[in-house]
């Protein structure tokens, strides 16, 4: 398969997308690029229908398909990012097919956060788990610490709800020596309307879904039209479940939240007891895109953890494993600590 890489047009070498600057820089002889000299350094002005088929071409030339044989994750990147591993579990990938159209994304938010910030952040938040494997921050794993692009289905939608409830007043005194209590029942209807914008949900099977929305919020105001440079440097995963399939995580998170809208507009009650909730939830608008991601996995003792940053905020989620050896020498230390403490105690009294 022909490869294309985007060259500088100074030098030759292989241009790459640089977080820090949101630009594209050559590391031979440091020139710099914006978006619109990378865009006049693809192909100039094309109409939009050019364009449109020049997207295409181009997404099906530059891109490749992995399959990992181990866990089956499928993972899209461009020739200058081929991955020798599977971020999943780390096993080698296999000879890489083309992908087809469906699979380009039509926007992307781009990397702000860079692998070293990534990298200390995530050994900083290693440092406050004082069970932690000691080579779990050695610089060999650190090594398959990857920034990847989450395939994401973000959803516009409208709603309808309303809530049945009871409201109860409570009343107390005391005349002589008599307490009385009055009670007051209310029925109570609360209907409303509302609009979601870009509700997100990842749209592949192996990523953690609520890993994902742990990440969360990303920033859409910075999210630019998808063009294959931006992936220079990264790795990318395609969709392997499409807006239909995860359409289901949408109603359910949106009926939480509109559940809780209208219980909480319900106020002036000493109680309240809601009697039924209906939300209808109609669908206006999906739009598929690729957010920015660090991911890091690590297997320890047959079992998967993932250390995952918001590539945009900053924000960061995961679990990690504990070492036994470091919970046996913790519980010494702190059974030390006691045992000094009860002799010191003896000795003064």
């Amino acid at each position: 398969m022909e490869v294309i890489t985007y060259k500088c047009p100074n030098c030759g070498g292989v241009l790459e997308f640089k977080s820090e600057s949101q630009s594209w820089k050559c590391e031979f002889c440091l020139s710099d690029f914006d978006d619109r000299e990378i865009k006049s350094i693809e192909k100039g002005l094309l109409s939009e229908k050019e364009k449109r088929a020049e997207a295409e071409r181009e997404f099906e030339a530059i891109g490749k398909t992995y399959s990992c044989t181990s866990c089956g994750a499928e993972i899209v990147t461009d020739s200058t990012t081929s991955a020798t591993f599977c971020y999943y579990c780390h096993s080698p990938a296999i000879l890489p097919g083309q992908l087809s159209g469906k699979f380009r994304p039509a926007k992307v938010i781009p990397f702000k956060i860079k692998k070293e910030a990534a990298t200390e952040a995530f050994i900083k938040w290693c440092k406050k788990k004082p069970l932690l494997s000691k080579d779990f921050t050695s610089a060999s794993q650190l090594q398959h610490l990857s920034g990847v692009y989450i395939p994401f289905w973000l959803f516009d939608c409208d709603i309808r709800g309303k809530i049945s409830a009871e409201g109860r007043n409570i009343r107390t005194w005391v005349s002589g020596d008599k307490r009385y209590t009055e009670t007051k029942y209310y029925d109570v209807g609360r209907s409303a309307t509302a609009r979601f914008i870009k509700v997100p949900a990842d749209g592949s099977k192996k990523t953690d879904d609520q890993l994902m929305e742990t990440l969360e919020p990303f920033d859409y105001n910075q999210m630019v039209d998808f063009s294959m440079p931006y992936l220079s440097g990264y790795m990318a995963e395609k969709y392997d479940l499409d807006d239909g399939a995860v359409y289901g995580r949408i109603v359910e998170r949106l009926k939480d939240y509109s559940n809780k809208l209208l219980r909480d507009t319900i106020t002036g009650y000493s109680s309240v007891s809601v009697r039924s909730c209906s939300v209808d939830i109609s669908k206006s608008k999906v739009q598929y895109v690729l957010l920015p991601t660090w991911m890091f996995t690590y297997n320890y003792k047959g079992k998967v953890y993932v250390f995952a940053m918001n590539g945009q905020t900053g924000k960061i989620a995961g679990s990690l494993p504990i070492s036994n050896k470091q919970v046996a020498a913790w519980f010494i230390g702190i059974s030390a600590g006691v045992f000094s403490l009860l002799t010191l105690g003896g000795m003064l009294l």
